[in-house]
């Protein structure tokens, strides 16, 4: 009976969020230079903090509309048993490690928490804005390894998050409008899809004056530029394409392939 009301793990099904939070724990732990045993913890934590986003959104959405009482006890079930393995982790970095530069990165990502807390109750998870908020809390993971690694915060962990998000920023964009302009032309709704193209080449413009701006003003190195190339080329001829069908799989796998390619130069740049 007890095992019947548990069921199977509920896993999130936002897989890109998985590609921006390894992306980003990579790309820390790749600047920084070293791998740690209370790096390893902290990726454990943050895992299962993402696992739990899960039923913490099933909780949510379910607050008022009267679901069915198993299914909100399941989701409450593995939130608790995910909340409790990411404590498991968490715990030893401040009671063994001694690691209280993590208690701002916590505070930070409750905030987060709570944002899309609100988000998700409204509706509004799924929106621009939300993605995007969405995004600067799980690249807080990348500054988060960088300091655990390097058993300091530092300052280089703050321009990591920028780069960080300003990079998988570009993949919201880029996501969405691939998406809307498929839709788009399926209904003929050209306005739609010159709305979804032209925000697209905007942001991507922005990242082409602001990157080479910070670079001459030497915050970054010029050859984090090489870093941002592959996703500025594949904005580029993305919104030119004409499709009315959709390969979302092959869309994620090109964005991991990417990710990959983005952490490892900015990780040699940096």
């Amino acid at each position: 009976m007890g095992e019947r009301r548990v069921g199977r793990p509920i896993v999130p099904r936002e897989h890109g969020a998985w590609a921006v939070l390894y992306g980003a724990f990579l790309a820390g732990i790749g600047v920084a230079g070293r791998v740690t045993l209370p790096a390893a913890l902290l990726l454990g934590a943050v895992t299962f903090l993402a696992f739990a986003n899960g039923p913490l959104t099933l909780i949510l959405r379910s607050a008022g509309n009267r679901a069915p009482s198993t299914e909100r006890q399941r989701a409450i079930f593995w939130f608790a048993a995910y909340a409790a393995g990411g404590l498991a982790c968490a715990a030893p970095l401040l009671a063994f490690y001694r690691m209280a530069f993590l208690v701002p990165f916590a505070m930070a990502a409750a905030c987060f928490l709570v944002l899309r807390a609100f988000l998700v109750r409204e509706g509004d998870d799924r929106s621009l804005s939300g993605a995007l908020i969405g995004t600067a809390g799980l690249t807080l993971v990348g500054p988060a390894a960088h300091a655990v690694a390097m058993n300091g915060a530092q300052p280089t962990g703050a321009l990591l998050w920028l780069l960080l998000w300003l990079y998988f920023a570009g993949g919201v964009f880029y996501v969405r409008t691939r998406i809307r302009l498929v839709v788009a032309r399926r209904k003929g709704a050209t306005s739609v899809a010159r709305r979804a193209r032209w925000s697209c080449l905007a942001y991507h413009a922005l990242l082409l004056v602001l990157i080479p701006a910070l670079a001459a003003a030497a915050v970054v190195p010029w050859a984090v530029l090489l870093a941002f190339a592959p996703a500025l080329g594949r904005a580029a001829a993305g919104v030119r394409r004409q499709d009315t069908m959709l390969n979302v799989r092959r869309l994620g796998w090109s964005e991991v392939g990417l990710t990959a390619a983005f952490v490892l130069i900015l990780v040699v740049s940096l």
